[in-house]
């Protein structure tokens, strides 16, 4: 089970940023049922809400709700492509915030 979570962790890992989450999104389609897909989307928004009320108690909020974008985006293309925007946002920040701590 972990070899196979570690693949497609490369796999994500290695796309381009920008297309990562909808290159996701079409490698799971092909593969994809309806009831896998409600449940996917079903298990992915029970992270959000879940990280949306551990922002105000203690726990991992935003790590949960990371999660959860990321389960309804492997059945979602919108929220795939949303995920794919945000990506760029963040590699952007990442990189100035590199520049000014080297």
């Amino acid at each position: 089970m972990f070899d196979r979570l570690r693949k497609q962790w490369r796999v994500f890992r290695a796309d381009p940023a920008g297309e990562r989450f909808q290159r996701r999104y079409r490698r799971n389609t092909a593969r994809s049922g309806m009831a896998r897909k409600f449940a996917v989307i079903g298990g992915g928004l029970s992270l959000l809400v879940l990280g949306i009320m551990l922002l105000v108690l203690p726990g991992p909020g935003l790590l949960l709700m990371l999660l959860g974008a990321g389960f309804v985006a492997e059945e979602s293309l919108i929220a795939a492509r949303v995920l794919d925007r945000l990506d760029l946002v963040f590699q952007r920040i990442r990189a100035r915030w590199r520049k000014k701590t080297a």
